[in-house]
């Protein structure tokens, strides 16, 4: 069963909404700061980190990817 673009879109605000709220929690920001930087971070941090991250991604993959195969034209050969 095909899903409409704005449920596709819901989902990409929500989990964006998610990875914010996480990031706006407690030192969310502190750590990603660091761990963009190259600083050691705590293991259980960085695994919420990606998971979240890998959410937020799939769910844009998901959005973008067409429903049916693109077909491209071929040129008429006479």
């Amino acid at each position: 069963m095909p899903v409409s673009p704005h449920t596709l879109l819901q989902h990409v605000q929500d989990r964006t909404t998610d990875l914010r709220r996480w990031l706006d929690t407690g030192d969310n920001t502190t750590a990603l700061t660091a761990y963009l930087r190259d600083e050691p971070v705590d293991h259980r941090w960085l695994t919420t980190y990606k998971r979240l991250t890998h959410d937020l991604l799939r769910a844009v993959d998901h959005a973008r990817s067409p429903r049916a195969p693109h077909e491209t034209p071929t040129p008429d050969r006479r």
